[in-house]
């Protein structure tokens, strides 16, 4: 079964959430593979998970604290702990999306972020994540 690249992003987005949500409640795994974190979430074998689901996961996991301070001054009045998990998960892939998978267009990158927001999060945290991302952090 192809996934579309709607059906990828969505994986992402569940897979890197998964993750924050198990170092938040102490139970984080050190050194997952792929395979560990992505094999719940796929209805498809390990090996027909594609590559850019894979490097989008791992590469977004793997440079957390560097993504994270890159957010911090763009943040203003919030601390990057106090966002919700979800959206801390929505403005990783973004961030991994747009400076290390592939150079994608600024406006799709907050496009996606923005539709999975609106329709897993709301409004309100839909537009927080738009500011964020279109406040300079993605060059």
């Amino acid at each position: 079964m192809e996934l579309t690249r709607n059906q990828q992003h969505y994986i992402i987005m569940v897979a890197i959430y998964n993750e924050l949500t198990d170092f938040t409640f102490g139970e984080k795994q050190v050194n997952r593979s792929a395979e560990e974190v992505l094999s719940s979430l796929c209805e498809c074998e390990f090996k027909d998970v594609p590559p850019y689901v894979v490097d989008s996961v791992m590469v977004s996991l793997a440079k957390y604290g560097e993504i994270k301070l890159a957010y911090a001054p763009f943040l203003k009045k919030w601390k990057w702990e106090r966002l919700p998990l979800l959206t801390q998960a929505i403005l990783l892939m973004s961030y991994t999306h747009f400076y290390f998978i592939e150079k994608a267009d600024k406006a799709v990158v907050i496009n996606v972020a923005v539709e999975l927001a609106k329709k897993y999060i709301d409004d309100k945290q839909a537009k927080f994540i738009n500011g964020i991302l279109d406040s300079g952090v993605l060059k």
